[in-house]
């Protein structure tokens, strides 16, 4: 897992720790510069209740005397901040805090249930419902980048959360990556963390759409709902480091057990608006 728990040192409390990030870029070997130590510094100290919500961090001349870094590098540790919703983003005035940080999420967080219900300390399942070799159809062709009729393999997933039908994954994998999921047990119980463990095969983004559906007879035989039960959609497109799509799914959610939460500030905002969340 990438989220850490830390202990903080004045109470002894256990909880999520705001500074795995700065630990995932050690652990990584990438370089930490002078701003993201700032930055980091100042978002732990809001996190352990320091600065409050409400209250003003010190100008940037003070911060720059207590870093030792000049102004400028304190100005864009700052914008780090203002850009997570930490702090108010108004110009030529001491940065208010607006908000606590969030734990930051992990990019598996919507690849992987299984290791997004470990965290939440719940028990996942799987179970296989089907699984093919097809000849890939237009929707295959326009989300994994394929010619029509490529060979595609499908697999239908029924997700449990303790014991309780909670979601289908519906997943199409280009040809390469299809043969390592066909050598997978139908009980793996984490696709990700398998195929994470093949150098060849690297998920480096993706593209994520919710929407809402009607639960079809289908959907309603394996998620012990009625036919036509509100369920949320979640289509999704992963992606390696050369923008080639490896995975395309959709996967349906009851929506009286699983929903979605999204920050956002005025400064950064990661939602979009589309008109057609099913194409």
């Amino acid at each position: 897992m990438n989220i850490r728990r830390v202990r903080s040192p004045g109470t002894g409390e256990v909880r999520w720790g705001v500074q795995s990030r700065l630990i995932r870029r050690l652990e990584s070997g990438r370089p930490v510069n002078q701003t993201e130590r700032i930055a980091e510094t100042i978002r732990a100290e809001i996190s352990e209740g320091r600065w409050p919500v409400g209250m003003k961090l010190p100008s940037e001349k003070a911060l720059s005397e207590r870093f030792r870094v000049t102004p400028g590098t304190v100005r864009i540790a700052l914008r780090t901040l203002v850009e997570e919703g930490s702090i108010d983003g108004t110009r030529g005035a001491r940065k208010t805090v607006i908000g606590t940080p969030a734990p930051p999420e992990p990019f598996d967080q919507f690849r992987s249930f299984a290791q997004w219900a470990i965290q939440q300390q719940r028990v996942p399942g799987g179970i296989v419902r089907s699984k093919a070799w097809v000849a890939g159809d237009p929707a295959d062709a326009e989300n994994l980048g394929v010619e029509a009729g490529a060979n595609v393999l499908r697999i239908v997933r029924l997700r449990t959360l303790d014991g309780e039908p909670v979601m289908i994954e519906r997943t199409h994998y280009r040809e390469a990556v299809g043969r390592a999921v066909e050598q997978l047990s139908d009980d793996c119980p984490s696709v990700t963390v398998a195929l994470a463990e093949n150098p060849g095969i690297i998920f480096a983004r993706a593209q994520h759409v919710f929407a809402a559906t009607a639960a079809s007879a289908e959907d309603a035989a394996m998620l012990d709902v009625s036919p036509g039960t509100p369920l949320l959609s979640h289509r999704r497109i992963s992606l390696d480091r050369r923008g080639v799509p490896l995975e395309w799914s959709e996967d349906r959610y009851r929506a009286d057990v699983i929903g979605v939460a999204v920050g956002n500030s005025w400064a950064v905002n990661p939602l979009r608006w589309v008109t057609d969340p099913g194409g």
